[in-house]
């Protein structure tokens, strides 16, 4: 009797180790972050931080409202000399820039240290910057930002007083007290000189042997902070569980294509009627039916056009392929996206410029929400640059301070704000100042091209205005005043009145 071959099968786990946390098992009554208020904060941001380097919609979303919110400066003189103001207008750029890096930290972590150091500043830098009636002028140096990761902050009595304390890393410890050296040896004295120069008390403190430095900063910005903790809470906070879902959805999705990539060909030898045995001549079959198969990867060729496979009746081939119906259905992600602009509590007409369904939606209502988050973060910013302002007029003994704010946000339809504005200059309760600059033009300058043009119109006798279509050109009867007979009243007319009297 002829004895079969044994059917076997096993199944083996890929990965045991790789388990999946569900950040929903977690509930008020048993919070996962027990390490204590910093490291809770910490890896909040770190998450964050995560997100909105990976994530296109977190992404966009913060640099929309960074976008948005931090437009442009505006300086109102106060009586300053127009040498003086020009100063302002040549940091107005400089000043955006750190604007913007500011918000985006406070977006990210909540969390804003802003370090000024003020120094002087040459003819030829401030040439570079516009200025040109001044030698030499004291301006910010340099302006930057903490990392949060080195920030301490310390709950007092006065709970919105807390107090701030930096811890100094390793290598910079080494680096202060070894006076510019580097642990590897290498040295850098000019950076050591700026230390000493522009943070004497710092380095002081660190040569005495302190590895934790009192920070006294007065413009430190925090968001939102509760009664719980002294350390602020981040603006992607409560998106974080959500955005960790649809990261394991895409995991979700690129396991599927990976499978698909790396198919399956089963291959069955045999039936019912003509099974497959222990023979020699089975096994020999066997063994040239898989020759014949780990031949075709021999070749070079990356796609197969023609594969030749000799075989008898009983060879069955087959692609196994697993489901990818939920690959191909983006619809899983339009609710987790959905989910992830409510908590951010951001309108999707301004990310994609409409609404999910057309016609359902106002954009001026939809912009409520972002405005006054832009409008908070823009607030607290403006404190520390009001704060730069008037430490540069006190430094170099201006005549005053000048006043400074953002541009206004402007989410109303065009047509209306432009009927609204022309309705109020009408009325005399707008100047042609602030209606140019609305528009995006100055009005001194225009006055000034407006003469400059009427002077060159009157020197090369050309019109004021260009020509219509089928319009005659100006001659000396033209301008000659006409006199006109006036049209005599017809006696019809007359006696109407007459009767009427």
């Amino acid at each position: 009797m002829t004895k079969l071959q044994n059917a076997t099968a096993s199944i083996v786990s890929l990965d045991p180790s790789d388990v999946t946390k569900n950040p929903w098992r977690y509930t008020w009554e048993k919070n996962k972050d027990t390490k204590g208020p910093q490291q809770d904060f910490l890896s909040m941001v770190k998450r964050c931080r995560f997100y909105y380097e990976r994530d296109p919609l977190t992404s966009t979303t913060i640099n929309k409202l960074i976008d948005i919110g931090i437009n442009t400066l505006k300086f109102h003189k106060n009586g300053l000399s127009d040498n003086e103001f020009k100063v302002f207008e040549g940091m107005k750029n400089k000043l955006l820039g750190f604007a913007e890096d500011m918000a985006l930290e406070y977006l990210i972590s909540g969390l804003v240290v802003p370090e000024v150091e003020y120094g002087s500043i040459p003819k030829d830098e401030l040439k570079s910057l516009g200025i040109k009636k001044y030698d030499r002028l004291t301006m910010p140096k340099t302006m930057w930002i903490r990392d949060p990761a080195s920030i301490e902050i310390k709950a007092s009595p006065l709970p919105d007083k807390p107090s701030y304390f930096v811890t100094v890393p390793d290598e910079m410890l080494y680096f202060i007290r070894n006076s510019g050296t580097y642990p590897d040896g290498t040295e850098d004295q000019q950076l050591y000189a700026s230390f000493s120069t522009y943070y004497p008390d710092f380095v002081e403190k660190i040569k005495a042997g302190q590895n934790r430095v009192l920070l006294e900063n007065a413009f430190i910005i925090r968001r939102r902070v509760t009664t719980k903790s002294a350390y602020p809470t981040p603006y992607l906070s409560s998106a974080v569980d959500i955005l960790e879902h649809k990261r394991n959805l895409r995991r979700t999705d690129y396991s599927v294509a990976n499978k698909v990539l790396s198919a399956i060909l089963q291959i069955k030898v045999g039936s019912d009627l003509f099974p497959m045995t222990a023979s020699e001549e089975d096994t020999q079959f066997m063994d040239g039916l898989k020759n014949q198969l780990l031949w075709r990867n021999r070749g070079n060729n990356d796609v197969e056009n023609i594969f030749q496979l000799f075989t008898s009746h009983v060879v069955e081939l087959k692609w196994i392929f697993p489901d990818i119906s939920i690959l191909l259905n983006d619809a899983k992600y339009q609710e987790i996206n959905q989910e992830i602009l409510f908590a951010l509590g951001f309108p999707r007409i301004l990310i994609a410029g409409e609404t999910e369904r057309s016609g359902a939606g106002d954009q001026e209502f939809a912009s409520l929400a972002p405005i006054k988050t832009m409008d908070n973060f823009r607030n607290k910013i403006l404190t520390v640059i009001k704060e730069i302002v008037y430490q540069v007029s006190k430094r170099n003994n201006f005549t005053s301070v000048p006043e400074v704010e953002f541009e206004p946000i402007n989410f109303h339809k065009f047509d209306v704000y432009i009927a609204a504005l022309s309705k109020l200059f009408d009325s005399g309760g707008l100047s042609r100042d602030s209606l140019a600059d609305v528009l995006g033009y100055n009005f001194n300058d225009e006055v000034e091209k407006r003469a400059s043009e009427q002077e060159k119109v009157e020197a090369f006798n050309v019109p004021a205005f260009g020509e219509n279509p089928n319009s005659r050109p100006p001659t000396s009867a033209d301008t000659t005043k006409t006199d006109v007979a006036k049209p005599k009243t017809p006696a019809s007319t007359k006696k109407v009145i007459n009767n009427g009297k």
